[in-house]
């Protein structure tokens, strides 16, 4: 828009001392004239219909597909885009969380699973609510905690009954001085090349046992990240579980490149690596522990069925039904450049063609003949021109 508004000044500037010149050489009509024919032909409507038109009819293309279009300047961004960024939980599986291992030290099942539940009770983040529901079902009784802190990415800690307890990934628990057993380390190995996710309980220093939870992949997203290849789209994986659980997601997604042990800061640092590196990188998310890499790409897309909305932070370019329409959208967003490439090409024929002549009209035996109406009849013409190529992308 800005562009637009300063052709205008400019143009009425060329046209106001063209007409400013005349008036004072050849009389009032021919500056009338000359001035009127060149501010006409000179005028940025073309490029009106070229660029912002052309980006309103292909909006209600998007729409038609279901997606909501917050940042129409992102569909030209779109078709650069050459590594898609995917954080893992929700994305490329169901989002469907279960606990599958109750693995206690020292004490029992239900007593490990109520001590997590308590610690759980205010959290958030979906493990933790599935942790807590889970021991509400089984109709454990569960301790009064105060002092909650959730650290995203890391997990939970909160008073239980007096005792500090704290439930999260490995990475943050041995972060904290927590030595795990030999039997639990063990078990943690087993439990990730399963593709599980492993929480570690524990009370200060001292390691109480797992909870493994199941999240199963969903078969659309595998589809996904094969259609990705055959664009020529890069893969970034991005997530918070271990290093030791890389092999499973190569077995099941094979990702070009795989981003382990991530905080959501984590997760934005590896976005701006790629980008340094000069690619354009788009993101697609559905969580808050997701804010910051979207935040941090070229193009950002909200995935419904997650608890990220737009009422967070961040405001993403693209609010998308499913995986899918991220490619239908990347072929909608180089149907939309090859118009809008067209349209501004039009645009300066246009310009060529009917700017000479009105500027030559201002000589006293001027070759061609001209009038305002030409120039407006000219620019009509052009215009109806890129209405018909613009309707293409509707």
């Amino acid at each position: 828009m800005k562009q637009i508004i300063s052709l205008f000044i400019l143009d009425l500037l060329i046209s106001g001392a063209v007409a400013a010149w005349l008036y004072f050489t050849q009389g009032e009509y021919a500056a009338l004239m000359t001035g009127l024919s060149i501010f006409i032909a000179l005028s940025p409507i073309c490029l009106i219909f070229a660029s912002p038109l052309t980006l309103y009819l292909s909006g209600r293309k998007i729409n038609k597909l279901g997606v909501k279009l917050n940042n129409h300047g992102a569909l030209k961004i779109l078709t650069d885009v050459n590594v898609a960024g995917l954080p893992y939980n929700r994305v490329l599986t169901n989002g469907e969380y279960f606990i599958t291992d109750l693995i206690p030290e020292g004490l029992n099942q239900p007593t490990l699973l109520a001590m997590a539940a308590g610690a759980e009770t205010d959290a958030e983040n979906i493990l933790g609510r599935i942790i807590y529901d889970t021991a509400k079902r089984r109709a454990l009784r569960l301790q009064p905690s105060t002092n909650f802190k959730e650290l995203p990415g890391r997990g939970v800690e909160a008073t239980v009954s007096g005792t500090a307890v704290r439930v999260g990934n490995l990475a943050w628990i041995e972060s904290l001085g927590v030595k795990l057993s030999a039997n639990l380390r063990t078990k943690v190995d087993q439990l990730l090349v399963k593709g599980k996710t492993v929480l570690v309980v524990s009370t200060g220093k001292i390691a109480r046992g797992l909870i493994a939870l199941k999240d199963d992949f969903n078969d659309d997203a595998i589809k996904f990240l094969g259609d990705l290849k055959r664009n020529g789209i890069e893969t970034l994986l991005l997530t918070a579980q271990p290093k030791k659980m890389t092999s499973w997601f190569t077995k099941n997604f094979a990702p070009d490149n795989i981003r382990t042990n991530l905080t959501p800061e984590g997760k934005a640092r590896e976005v701006q690596i790629f980008r340094a590196k000069g690619k354009t990188v788009a993101v697609i998310g559905n969580d808050t522990n997701d804010l910051p890499a979207l935040k941090s790409a070229d193009v950002s897309f909200l995935l419904e069925g997650g608890s990220l909305n737009q009422s967070e932070e961040v405001k993403a370019d693209f609010e998308i039904p499913t995986l899918e329409s991220f490619l239908l959208l990347r072929e909608t967003a180089a149907k939309v450049a090859k118009t809008l490439k067209v349209n501004r090409l039009i645009a300066l024929l246009s310009w060529i063609i009917l700017v000479p002549p009105a500027i030559m009209s201002a000589l006293e035996n001027s070759p061609i003949p001209w009038h305002p109406l030409a120039s407006l009849i000219g620019v009509i013409i052009f215009s109806v021109i890129i209405l018909v190529n613009s309707l293409r992308t509707s």
